[in-house]
């Protein structure tokens, strides 16, 4: 235990959390508008306490539905494969075995999140991606497989490495003293071993508090008592997870004076509990940020934050003013105060002469709140705000059922699906890279259903090649462009059928293969391909020799048969 220092990680905490209050103010502003269950320990609010009573226009709610819904769908779908493995090298990617086990490989990856409740968490993570700019995954491994836990915001820090990748995560939550024992207590003799516990938790549980909350601190970070040349066994791996109360220092004199027996002093630095993993348990997603920041800067909500509250603004200010047109305030003579006026249907206010020549009744304000410009206004700021969270993206098909053709639909879809770049670019290394590569690591560990991999690909680097509907879309940019080009040679080669010597054939249905992800064998190995092509000249050499030779020998056999008779 003394191995580890509970001061190094206070150290950490507070560095880490320092980092974090740089942020913590906009994600409060883009949490309250967009997502306000998510802010209730940022703003130290009890569970269940309702906090969006101050949205009237749900715009923007809608918007980060859609954009959960076509990032699901779109980047990691559950419906559909979204990556594939192989190796850097195409030659050896070619290889029959090399291609089977890479595919089988990837099945067993892919079964694997499928059966986790990773689909669950990523739905999740992109509702905090989508209004924080950041999300976070901390990953169990269990017994029969992963478990995917999202981070609140505001309940974790995180610090980077020179790559820009997070390799430390604080963590702190509270546990009831009940929860608390249960998770991290362990039985010595059939009795309660408190020698990781304080003198305070341990005077709670026996006094019958259970209820009491205690506040806890969990450190994961690289392991620099790691020994790559040692068993990777017990505390031997490459990260490292240290829990801990906070506060606690375990005073043993207050102990003492609570009548209680101290643990040995030399164990001063305890801990609730130290473990050890081989794969990094955590996996921080975010946008685009400046200088190596731990937090994404850039994002839907945080863009078109002012647009949401100007939204907002303008729904509250068309039901007040509707309000003064339909129950206006009203004004009239002073001899009115005492008499009965009725607002209600078909109602008589009777007037005296004195109060008809002041003008009788009429309203305070004259309101005229333009319906027609102020819904105009209100659509324009509603388009910009769906635009921000690529809801004109990911709707376009549903809002735009019938009113175009198919050639301009297409063209629109992969005109705007190449806007969606740049955040895909981020997610792709901050969160999808990560989420493969674990379960990779993983499968090879523990799935018993892989068998070995061929000799070429013992020891050699995996890659990911993504194949969502995204990153089909940006890869498959130039296709539009070289369709136009078949087009062309076949029309042309109607006319001039000497242009077909000019097209490269195998290479277009290699280059298809690249841009739409097909599965493995569709297309044959080029190899292959020589091969029967090589077969059917031969044959068809053969076959022009037989016709050649069949003449001949016809007419040879006429020969003889002539000079016998």
């Amino acid at each position: 235990m003394m191995e580890y220092s509970k001061s190094e990680c206070e150290y950490l905490r507070m560095q880490t959390k320092e980092r974090f209050d740089k942020v913590k103010e906009a994600w409060i502003s883009c949490g309250r508008w967009a997502l306000p269950h998510r802010t209730k320990v940022l703003l130290a609010q009890d569970p269940g306490q309702r906090n969006n009573q101050h949205i009237v226009d749900s715009t923007h709610i809608l918007a980060l539905r859609s954009y959960v819904a076509g990032f699901l769908e779109g980047n990691t779908s559950a419906s559909r494969p979204w990556y594939r493995i192989a190796h850097a090298d195409p030659d050896i990617n070619r290889a029959t075995a090399n291609r089977e086990w890479l595919d089988k490989f990837t099945r067993r990856t892919l079964v694997t999140l499928t059966n986790s409740n990773f689909y669950h968490s990523a739905g999740q993570f992109y509702y905090d991606f989508g209004t924080f700019n950041t999300g976070a995954h901390y990953i169990d491994e269990l017994p029969n497989g992963l478990h995917f836990h999202n981070l609140t915001p505001g309940s974790y820090y995180c610090l980077n490495n020179n790559l820009g990748v997070a390799d430390i995560l604080v963590r702190e939550f509270s546990l009831t003293v009940k929860a608390l024992v249960d998770t991290y207590a362990k039985k010595k003799n059939g009795k309660w071993d408190w020698s990781n516990f304080s003198a305070r938790v341990r005077k709670l549980y026996e006094d019958g508090n259970y209820a009491q909350k205690i506040d806890v601190v969990h450190v994961v970070k690289p392991n620099e008592k790691y020994d790559i040349d040692q068993p990777s066994a017990l505390l031997n791996k490459k990260w490292i997870s240290l829990s801990y109360e906070v506060g606690s220092t375990n005073n043993y004199t207050a102990g003492a004076e609570l009548g209680l027996s101290t643990p040995n002093p030399k164990e001063a630095n305890v801990f609730l509990k130290i473990s050890a993993s081989k794969r990094k348990p955590f996996i921080v997603g975010k946008s685009e940020s400046s200088e190596n920041f731990e937090y994404g800067e850039k994002g839907p909500t945080l863009d078109s934050l002012g647009l949401i509250k100007s939204l907002n603004k303008k729904a509250i200010g068309k039901d007040l003013a509707l309000d003064q047109m339909l129950k206006p305030a009203l004004q009239g003579p002073a001899s009115l105060k005492k008499s009965y006026i009725s607002s209600a249907p078909n109602s008589y206010v009777p007037l005296d002469a004195q109060s008809i020549s002041q003008g009788g009744l009429k309203p305070i304000f004259q309101v005229n709140p333009a319906i027609a410009a102020l819904n105009q206004d209100v659509s324009d700021i509603r388009n910009q705000v769906e635009k921000l969270y690529y809801a004109d993206y990911l709707l376009y098909l549903t809002r735009n059922p019938k009113t175009r053709t198919a050639t301009e639909t297409n063209a629109v879809i992969q005109e705007q699906q190449l806007i969606i770049g740049p955040n895909l670019q981020s997610l792709n290394w901050t969160y999808n890279n990560p989420v493969v590569e674990f379960v990779m690591d993983y499968v090879l560990d523990e799935d018993p259903y892989l068998e070995p991999a061929p000799d070429q690909l013992q020891g050699q680097f995996l890659r990911t090649e993504f194949i969502s509907v995204f990153a089909q879309a940006q890869k498959a940019a130039d296709l539009p462009v070289i369709d136009r080009f078949v087009q062309m040679v076949s029309n042309v080669g109607q006319l001039q059928p000497q242009i077909f010597d000019k097209v490269n054939w195998d290479r277009l249905a290699d280059l298809y293969e690249d841009r739409l992800f097909l599965p493995a064998g569709l297309n044959n190995p080029q190899s292959k391909v020589d091969a029967l092509r090589e077969q059917a000249a031969m044959q068809a050499q053969r076959d022009k020799m037989m016709q050649e030779t069949v003449p001949a020998l016809s007419g040879a056999m006429k020969n003889l048969a002539s000079a016998k008779g």
